[in-house]
């Protein structure tokens, strides 16, 4: 039972207490005891009904009585500024918000939300509407060139060779690692495998027919003669990394670190060549990927749970949830993930809040001026209601404790010292 339930019973109870105590007023012979309750219960009655007056009064008009009735709809431009410079000015200033914002863990948070049934309910719609949007926009044809052509592009705008380059740089730190030695291990096998060969075969033939113009005597009988192998030169080209991959494989502790350090710097001395050939490996390959064949069968993939009815929709629910659940899982294994979501969040609104503060006001406004009475009257009720609904409450106990305390000085101190008193005076 909600406040204004209870405040509208009590109303109620104090009505058919007061008739049925009017009844045996005047029916039956009574005393003091039933003055007092008599008394009390029509005090209460007028405190519940001046309350409910009031407290109707702010929304609607009770009764139909037109005069300062509705005054929260009569000025609702007033509230509306009023609140509007509250939450835009007070508080969600980007200051104030700024050390209050590293208090909070908004990955526990969501996690706590998650684990109500309320949370998980509307998490699970949520998800459901989210890919069913996905699903209808992917299906045009035109969007899924848009969507392909995206993923291409920011493919190859990520830095693989900084990436790669920062990994080996901070193994090649510690010679003695494991690490270090398995990598040399896996790269020594795929040097060996025909797959390697091929790529070298493949490399050195497209360098060659990019060369065929330079002014080098190899180049100019290769040209006329075709004297170069490029089989052989892959074959030496792949023993000769090898042989030095196995003896540093095997290699001492300053040797090893002489290697790493030497590795080192080659890798910082041939940034830039290796810039221009992994960018442009980097390019191939994004481009040689079936981006358009992978969308497609993605669509049809998921078309099964969409058009099944409850049984897909629940089957698509279930296994997005898994997934959330187990990514959420993971990151309590590790709290340095977590604290890098929450970290990525809170500059997200830090940003917000700096940039698009004055939106915020906006927002408020345009939204708030778009109910009409009936929601706005709800807005504000579903915020204040309760405590509303507490001042009827109070005003039938007030107006009970009231009429108790005024039958007492009646009793007691009027009816036996003034009423002689005045009647003396005047008689």
């Amino acid at each position: 039972m909600t406040y204004r339930q209870r405040a509208n019973a009590i109303l109620a109870l104090s009505f058919l207490c007061f008739v049925l105590v009017f009844w045996w007023w005047y029916s039956h012979e009574v005393g003091l005891l039933g003055e007092l309750l008599f008394f009390v219960i029509q005090s209460a009655l007028i405190g519940s009904i001046a309350d409910w007056f009031a407290v109707t009064a702010l929304f609607e008009r009770p009764l139909g009585f037109p005069y300062h009735t509705e005054l929260v709809y009569s000025h609702r431009t007033q509230i509306i500024d009023g609140m509007t410079h509250v939450v835009s000015e007070k508080l969600l200033q980007p200051g104030m918000w700024k050390d209050k914002l590293y208090t909070v863990s908004f990955v526990d948070k969501f996690t706590n939300w998650l684990t109500s049934s309320g949370g998980r309910e509307k998490f699970r719609t949520l998800l459901f509407e989210v890919a069913q949007q996905a699903y209808e926009y992917g299906r045009q044809s035109k969007n899924q060139q848009y969507i392909a052509a995206h993923i291409r592009t920011y493919l190859k705008r990520q830095p693989l060779l900084s990436f790669l380059q920062d990994r080996m740089i901070t193994m090649l730190e510690d010679p003695d690692s494991q690490m270090l030695t398995d990598i040399i291990g896996l790269i020594k096998d795929c040097v060996r495998s025909k797959e390697f060969e091929t790529v070298l075969i493949r490399a050195l033939d497209e360098w060659m027919a990019e060369s065929r113009t330079a002014p080098h005597l190899i180049m100019t009988l290769n040209k006329f003669t075709g004297m170069v192998d490029t089989k052989k030169v892959a074959k030496d080209v792949q023993k000769g990394i090898i042989v030095w991959l196995e003896r540093w494989e095997h290699a001492g502790g300053k040797e090893r670190q002489w290697l790493c350090q030497k590795l080192e710097l080659q890798m910082y001395a041939m940034n830039g060549q290796l810039t221009y050939t992994v960018q442009r490996w980097q390019d191939q390959f994004v481009d040689s990927l079936p981006v358009e064949m992978w969308l497609t069968s993605t669509q049809r993939a998921s078309q099964a749970y969409f058009t099944t009815g409850v049984e897909g929709k629940d089957k698509l629910q279930n296994l997005l949830e898994g997934e959330f659940m187990h990514y959420l899982d993971y990151c309590s294994q590790y709290p340095e993930i977590k604290d890098w979501i929450d970290d990525q969040i809170r500059r997200g609104c830090e940003i917000i809040l700096e940039h698009e503060h004055s939106l915020i006001g906006v927002a408020v406004r345009e939204v708030l001026s778009g109910f009409d009475k009936k929601k706005f009257n709800a807005f504000l009720e579903s915020k204040v209601g309760e405590d509303l609904a507490w001042i009827r409450i109070n005003g039938a106990i007030v107006g009970g404790t009231l009429g108790l305390f005024v039958f007492v000085i009646l009793k007691v101190i009027y009816e036996p010292f003034f009423v002689p008193f005045i009647r003396n005076l005047f008689m």
